[in-house]
């Protein structure tokens, strides 16, 4: 199974359905919204369908791209308000039901879109996009994606740390920017995987912070691969770098001084912050997860507690090794 950066999965797919499918209504605004699509001026798309729904409430086209520029902008819970709306005024557009189901795939609602999928293929069974879609929702609901490159197929939890960092990266700038925030705050819900996508992105401007980021992610990771039933979640420990190359390359090549006092900030930090996500972002790494039938294996009932404090008693123990060598 691959292990990289890029997954080509459906959740970020931007090819939506036929948007000429409301070229007649109201052309002047459809010339306009279709130019802000092609340029990839989501906010300008937002802000002529808010043109729309004001001289035109009863319209369905304006709710519908209202829906898709908000989408595209990373607000799904928005996009799939609004496409409720269009999907009042136009039951029986088969385009509306399926990008509705498309925003319930990025917000991860997964029964909700392949129930927009089926309604969509209801009205329109030659859709081969929905149906591809539909699989997919299917399969991210059971725990895995499914994708081919050739003759090989690859299967890949959706909880796989490199999955995660992926889906990260090509979040809409909007989205990236509330993890952002919220790692800023130390937030105890946000799994260690975007402290240290999110500590990359911020190398540039503030090093210190980035390697802190990075550092306190990794020293989650491990503390939650301890509670693995999959082996190879280890494995992934040791690949964490190329989600963050710069901040770990710069962590490297400090001095025995500066590595110590890095580490008692983390360890500082991590007392602090007890409360932690389910740790599967990192136990579903790997194939050993997956049973014969696709099904993802449950997680060992180890206490964390028990190995929360053996990784912080580990890293204490370098922290005092490092000082020792100043």
């Amino acid at each position: 199974m691959k292990k990289f950066w890029v997954v080509l999965s459906l959740i970020f797919i931007t090819q939506l359905t036929n948007l000429n499918v409301f070229a007649e209504t109201l052309p002047e605004y459809h010339k306009a919204l279709m130019t802000a699509y092609k340029n990839e001026n989501w906010t300008e798309m937002s802000t002529i369908s808010d043109s729309v729904i004001k001289y035109y409430p009863k319209s369905k086209f304006g709710y519908f791209f209202k829906g898709l520029a908000l989408d595209l902008l990373g607000d799904y819970k928005s996009a799939i308000k609004y496409y409720s709306a269009a999907a009042k005024l136009a039951p029986t557009v088969p385009d509306i039901y399926q990008n509705r189901a498309l925003s319930y795939l990025h917000d991860k609602q997964y029964d909700k879109a392949v129930a927009d999928y089926d309604t969509a293929l209801k009205l329109d069974p030659d859709n081969k996009l929905a149906q591809e879609q539909r699989e997919y929702a299917i399969n991210a609901k059971r725990g895995f994606i499914v994708t081919t490159q050739g003759n090989i197929t690859n299967y890949q939890s959706v909880y796989d740390p490199f999955y995660l960092a992926a889906e990260y990266k090509n979040m809409p700038q909007t989205k990236k920017d509330e993890y952002i925030n919220s790692v800023k705050n130390y937030s105890d819900n946000i799994l260690p995987i975007y402290y240290i996508a999110v500590a990359e992105d911020l190398f540039s401007s503030d090093k210190n912070l980035a390697a802190f980021l990075y550092a306190a992610g990794r020293f989650h990771a491990v503390q939650d691969a301890a509670v693995c039933k999959d082996t190879s979640a280890y494995q992934a420990i040791n690949i964490l770098p190329e989600v963050a190359p710069d901040t770990s390359n710069y962590i490297a090549n400090m001095s025995d001084s500066e590595l110590a006092n890095l580490l008692q900030k983390v360890l500082d930090w991590d007392e602090k912050h007890s409360n932690r996500p389910d740790p599967k972002w990192i136990c579903y790494h790997g194939m050993e997860v997956f049973t014969n039938n696709g099904k993802v294996r449950t997680i060992s009932n180890i206490k964390f507690n028990s190995k929360k404090a053996y990784a912080r008693k580990i890293l204490l123990q370098y922290v005092k090794k490092l000082e020792q060598n100043k």
